[in-house]
């Protein structure tokens, strides 16, 4: 006799018939190879790896601020990564846009969970874990996670609720670590 687990449905933040029409206009958008390109180099910063390095360079060129800003957006970066990887995705086991459907994928076809997206949870995450130490970097670096996020529906990997979920979920786990980092440690 074999279990079958049962799968729990994604939470809707917003009406299917507008989450499928969102996606349709992102990847819908003009692809070629030059600018698919660009767009999965954009994608590809959102792994994780590229917030690390970041963070690196920060501990290693900024000072005492420099250093626990670093180790806050590296260990945000990471963090949420693994807890939506393998704490979150396996709840939900959302299909993929492409799974069952003939949609135009850009790079690799995962077949793991689509909800919610790791590189924008990784990515807000990240922003917003740097953003407790630099204030003036939030433009900037929530403009990269918003592009992250986006790249991720137009190369047709994630729908934009997927993408909303994670930013949602990279922003909290972000503040929680720049708060655990910021706060000043008892004598």
């Amino acid at each position: 006799m074999q279990m079958h687990t049962p799968q729990i449905e994604p939470p809707r933040i917003l009406p299917e018939s507008v989450d499928r029409r969102l996606y349709l206009m992102i990847h819908g958008l003009p692809h070629s190879p030059v600018g698919d390109r660009y767009v999965t180099l954009l994608s590809d910063l959102g792994e994780g790896l590229g917030w690390v390095g970041a963070g690196v360079a920060l501990a290693w060129l900024g000072g005492s601020r420099g250093r626990r800003a670093g180790l806050a957006t590296a260990i945000a970066s990471l963090g949420t990564t693994y807890l939506v990887q393998r704490i979150v995705k396996p709840v939900f086991k959302r299909h993929r846009p492409h799974v069952g459907r003939d949609v135009l994928v850009v790079g690799i076809r995962t077949t793991d969970a689509s909800f919610p997206s790791g590189h924008s949870a990784s990515s807000f995450a990240a922003a917003t874990a740097l953003t407790a130490f630099y204030p003036k970097s939030g433009p900037l670096v929530f403009t990269l996670a918003t592009g992250i996020g986006a790249s991720r529906v137009h190369l047709g990997h994630h729908f934009p609720s997927d993408v909303a979920v994670g930013a949602l979920i990279g922003v909290a786990t972000g503040a929680f670590i720049a708060w655990l980092i910021k706060v000043p440690k008892a004598l």
